[in-house]
């Protein structure tokens, strides 16, 4: 079941970046290539965040402390390459991206059946 709700984020993920890469691509390559970007650290963040919340569940929160840092590092990075490469369109772009796993994990499917099976949302 754990790999089938990580699967459904991922696809999500890519769903969202289908969705919005061609509405980013009318503002040029390097806002289409920063989003591109943003979203690979939004899908690796994605992973790491699935590890850390196995760590959690054996107990282990010092090393699940050590992976938010390397979530950090992750989004530093992808701003750091846009601020560099691309234009400030291109920076923005890549944080939108980034982003986008903030707004897949707060409006995935599952979530709102977790919640409504416990009684929320009524």
């Amino acid at each position: 079941m754990e790999r089938i709700k990580s699967l459904n984020f991922a696809f999500n993920l890519f769903l969202t970046y289908c969705f919005f890469s061609p509405i980013l691509s009318i503002w040029g390559w390097k806002a289409f290539a920063g989003f591109s970007i943003g979203m690979i650290g939004a899908e690796l963040s994605w992973f790491m965040l699935n590890e850390d919340a196995v760590k959690i569940k054996n107990g282990k929160f010092r090393f699940a402390a050590f992976g938010a840092i390397k979530r950090y590092v992750v989004f530093s990075i992808a701003l750091l390459i846009a601020f560099s490469s691309f234009s400030i369109e291109g920076f923005f772009s890549t944080f939108i991206g980034l982003e986008m796993l903030t707004l897949t994990l707060f409006t995935s499917s599952y979530l709102f059946n977790d919640l409504e099976s416990k009684g929320g949302f009524r």
